[in-house]
């Protein structure tokens, strides 16, 4: 998952456009990156295992969609932070907001890697 996650996030990382698109963005559409991003890696991973026992595998569908988010958002924030873009302790807002646009594209090869493992 990593690895996938890292294979887009550090190209995307690395990007001046990325870091304007998330200074100028209001925070209704970070919110809309989060959730389009849970639904599209939600849809993949239910067409990938669970197309028929997603009622008894409810709480591992659930894992496995937050968890591949959640290392992307690992991955990416710590991709901005090595190229000097995420400053956590001045500008919270501003990191965070950086880090979900990185992640919007990273989530789907975390999801395609962890579909191949």
């Amino acid at each position: 998952m990593a690895m996938g996650a890292g294979a887009l996030a550090l190209p995307v990382a690395m990007s001046e456009d990325t870091w304007d698109i998330a200074k100028n963005l209001p925070v209704i559409n970070v919110i809309g990156m989060v959730v389009v991003a849970l639904l599209l890696i939600a849809v993949f991973v239910y067409a990938s295992y669970f197309h028929d026992q997603l009622r008894e595998n409810w709480w591992h569908f659930l894992g496995r969609v937050l968890g591949i988010f959640g290392v992307t958002l690992i991955v990416s924030s710590t991709s901005l932070t090595l190229v000097d873009q995420a400053h956590w302790l001045t500008d919270f807002y501003l990191a965070f907001k950086q880090t979900v646009v990185v992640a919007l594209p990273s989530a789907f090869a975390a999801a395609i890697v962890d579909n191949l493992s």
